[in-house]
């Protein structure tokens, strides 16, 4: 089998316009041109090809064995399940007599205690973050986004919630990344980018004619949005500084229950008491295990398994699944216009999570 040949740039040759630069793995010095190393030129009478294999064949990357990938997509798809719960559990609480502020000391007294080992072992990274940057974490994807996020759940359904925030969350990551840090996306990534925005779109008139709904329902897709936005601002700060996921996690967990609790307890009227220990331990370990470290940890195994890519793609499944659970849990039938955001919003994460590509385009 003869080797493969890559055309090169920036490079000559004595004899111009006789000589076609090629790229040659595994051959020797070549006869006319005395150019030694992997650019060669061809001429008319080439060098023999050597028998494929060659011992100077560029290695490629193993791929995943089957068995490996396929334990991927089990942790994704079970990760997004966790996240799909979530937006089904907080709006079933947001229903019921649970306050937000509750359900944040929940959440995190639970996962700060849970990674406050991790914290102490790698420590508080002041010197790298500063004060402001620590806080910055836990404002961006702590209490307050929990807050907002989560309380946006007391006044719109489980559709607008899936795709405002779950979809809502990759468009602002690109758009700060794109401000912030230069990052340029491909045709296809930016297709993507517009879905969504024209998926959220749908979702607000919605919202803002009335269409079913309570005038309440656009508040809480602004506080959805605005949730989205905080997120983003984490994920990118985390990119920026070249942050661990569980490392950040413990930060924003323990840096959220010491400065969150101490209020709570003192100003915030706790109505923990008055809730059953069936109903305490329930909401702690979906708040403040599955969804705060569990989740974490099986989206960086999916990484390691099937790709970024790949996993960021599944991630686009969140808003469905959301809405058939709310269905059974909740009672809550999305509307033709909401199946509309729900389908545009899953294909424009799909496209732009760039696991999904057009014959002969590039991926970003």
């Amino acid at each position: 089998m003869p080797s493969p040949r890559f055309p090169v740039r920036g490079k000559s040759c004595a004899r111009p316009g006789r000589h076609q630069p090629v790229m040659w793995t595994g051959h020797g010095t070549c006869r006319r041109c005395t150019v030694f190393g992997q650019t060669r030129f061809r001429h008319h009478r080439p060098l023999p090809e050597p028998e494929w294999p060659c011992p100077m064949t560029i290695a490629q990357p193993a791929l995943a064995p089957a068995s490996s990938a396929l334990g991927g997509y089990v942790f994704a798809l079970t990760g997004v399940a966790i996240w799909a719960g979530w937006t089904v559990v907080t709006r079933m609480d947001m229903r019921g007599t649970m306050a937000i502020t509750d359900l944040v000391a929940l959440r995190f007294a639970t996962a700060g205690l849970l990674l406050l080992p991790v914290l102490l072992r790698k420590g508080l990274p002041l010197k790298r973050l500063g004060i402001g940057g620590v806080l910055a974490l836990a404002g961006t994807a702590g209490a307050p986004y929990v807050l907002i996020a989560g309380g946006g759940h007391a006044f719109a359904p489980v559709s607008h919630s899936g795709v405002l925030i779950c979809c809502g969350v990759p468009l602002a990551t690109a758009l700060l990344t794109r401000l912030f840090l230069g990052e340029r996306f491909s045709r296809l990534r930016v297709i993507g980018y517009g879905l969504i925005l024209v998926a959220a779109a749908i979702l607000m008139i919605e919202a803002v004619l009335g269409t079913g709904l309570g005038p309440q329902v656009l508040l809480g897709d602004v506080m959805f949005m605005t949730g989205a936005l905080m997120w983003a601002g984490y994920t990118v700060l985390v990119r920026h500084h070249g942050l661990d996921p569980l490392h950040s996690t413990a930060m924003v967990a323990t840096v959220s229950a010491a400065l969150y609790l101490p209020v709570y307890v003192l100003f915030l009227d706790p109505g923990i008491a008055k809730l059953s220990w069936g109903t305490i331990a329930l909401e702690a370990g979906f708040q403040g295990v599955l969804t705060s470290i569990v989740s974490l940890l099986l989206f960086s195994i999916a990484i390691g398994r099937i790709g970024a890519s790949r996993t960021s793609a599944l991630t686009a499944l969140v808003p469905a699944a959301a809405a058939l659970l709310a269905i059974p849990v909740l009672d809550e039938w999305p509307s033709l216009v909401q199946v509309a955001g729900i389908l545009t919003g899953t294909l424009g994460v799909a496209l732009a999570s760039g696991a999904l590509a057009l014959p002969g385009s590039r991926r970003a």
